[in-house]
């Protein structure tokens, strides 16, 4: 195998003095001022990236923050609600059918002005469930001032009352209403439940 030589370059000899630029006054300044321009624009615009990224986490804490007291709001409204089912539920029991029983014959008296209005027959029938008889005619008394009949229907559960005026018939039914109660408030409790365990 034959290696070839290897061949360097020759740093003595040199070829002549290498020239030197020169640079004016003018032109050095206006190298400067560009420099200064290019450095300050950089500068502004880093400085407006940072400013933008603090606007950002400072958006985003706040928006934390409003979500820490929306989940505050949420758990602390569960907690009165929870509090308040008992005191609920007992005005459900005790005062609600009381009520519904005292202003029975005010509710009795304007559905029977309704229809009296509607109808042109004489007698009004209500009809009530076995032993609600005697109740509903005191509960009428003096209010009402027309011909009106009530009568026991074996059919007919506690709580509900059918008006008949001729042909048309309305339904009354407190028993009804005390379950719609009831429910709306089982309803409640069990949405204060959910969001007492969900946060």
């Amino acid at each position: 195998m034959s290696a070839r030589p290897l061949i360097l370059e020759d740093f003595g000899h040199s070829s002549g003095p290498v020239p030197v630029e020169t640079v004016d006054g003018e032109r050095l300044e206006a190298e400067k001022l560009a420099a200064y321009d290019k450095g300050h624009a950089a500068g502004w615009a880093e400085a407006t990236a940072a400013a933008e990224r603090a606007r950002a986490d400072d958006t985003d804490a706040a928006l934390a923050r409003l979500q820490d007291l929306t989940f505050t709001y949420h758990e602390a409204r569960a907690h009165v609600l929870r509090s308040l089912l008992p005191l609920i539920g007992a005005v459900a029991d005790r005062i609600v059918p009381t009520v519904l029983r005292e202003t029975l014959g005010a509710r009795l008296t304007e559905m029977v002005e309704t229809l009296a209005a509607d109808a042109s027959s004489a007698e009004i029938e209500i009809r009530v469930a076995p032993d609600a008889a005697d109740p509903l005619r005191r509960a009428l008394e003096g209010r009402v001032h027309f011909p009106l009949v009530v009568r026991e229907d074996a059919g007919l559960d506690a709580g509900l009352h059918h008006v008949r005026l001729g042909r048309i018939e309305r339904e009354l039914d407190l028993a009804g209403l005390e379950r719609g109660l009831a429910d709306a408030l089982a309803a409640l409790d069990t949405q204060s439940k959910e969001m007492l365990s969900n946060g």
